[in-house]
């Protein structure tokens, strides 16, 4: 059991890191970081990731029959109070944050729209040598962060195992400010959705943050980051302090350095 301390509540809300399901009395102050939806058998499911003033985040999850009541006050990038919800581990074995319990709605909890006059941004940025080192757990999203490079044509991939007949897929790197490059995967509507925003902008030097990627091996045994459908959100040069940086920084090489490989990173 995880213990309640004073430490853990802040002007009667609770700290996500103090989220367990050990108690049934919960109430947060919450950034909505993402949202979508994820079909279940006949229904579906709403999902969301949560941010405290503490940068510590939390997946939440709305069930069906209960998505109309709360989707008008769910949107992304709105604080908001949530109050008598409950608290149960996450069964996945991807999870979108390090958090090991999510949130979920019930019939009673309430939603209400809070006024916070914060900036902060919510970035869970993983340098590059450790993933391609292979210490980082696969198990969990992160996000990355770096100059587009080496962007393939957007291709058709056919399937029979999708409804559609195939899907869209592209490939891309990132390089960062000690130049190693990491190679990005992107599939379906968002591979699309980035390949139109980046031909808009390919004169210029852009900067890519990817928010919640997970991280696969490639058939060159090689880490890679590719998108989870519907949770995986891009963003090509936001006007954010963290990619100032890149923007002024012009490497005379795209040397890629030899990095050891270790393919069992686990939490």
């Amino acid at each position: 059991m995880i213990p309640f301390t004073s430490d853990s509540c802040d002007g009667g809300y609770f700290r996500i890191a103090s989220l367990n399901p050990n108690m049934g009395e919960w109430s947060v102050s919450v950034k909505i970081l993402n949202c979508w939806s994820v079909s279940r058998g006949t229904g579906r499911e709403l999902n969301m990731i949560l941010g405290d003033e503490h940068f510590t985040q939390i997946q939440a999850v709305v069930r069906d029959e209960l998505i109309d009541n709360y989707l008008s006050r769910l949107i992304i990038d709105e604080w908001v109070s949530i109050k008598n919800f409950d608290v149960s581990r996450v069964n996945s074995i991807l999870r979108p944050v390090p958090h090991r319990f999510k949130i979920v709605f019930r019939s009673d909890t309430l939603v209400q729209s809070i006024n916070m006059c914060s900036s902060r941004t919510y970035f869970n940025l993983t340098e590059f040598v450790s993933i391609l080192s292979g210490i980082v757990n696969p198990n969990i999203c992160v996000d990355v962060v770096g100059k587009i490079v080496n962007v393939r044509e957007l291709v058709f991939v056919p399937s029979v195992e999708h409804s559609q007949g195939g899907y869209f897929e592209l490939y891309f790197g990132l390089r960062d400010t000690e130049c190693i490059h990491l190679e990005c995967r992107l599939t379906g509507d968002l591979a699309v959705e980035f390949y139109d925003l980046w031909k808009h902008r390919s004169r210029n030097t852009v900067i890519c943050i990817i928010k919640f990627v997970k991280l696969e091996l490639s058939q060159e045994h090689r880490w890679r980051c590719t998108n989870v459908t519907g949770s995986t959100r891009i963003m090509l040069n936001p006007d954010l302090s963290i990619t100032d940086e890149m923007h002024c920084w012009n490497p005379e090489n795209d040397q890629v350095p030899i990095i050891t490989r270790k393919e069992n990173a686990m939490e």
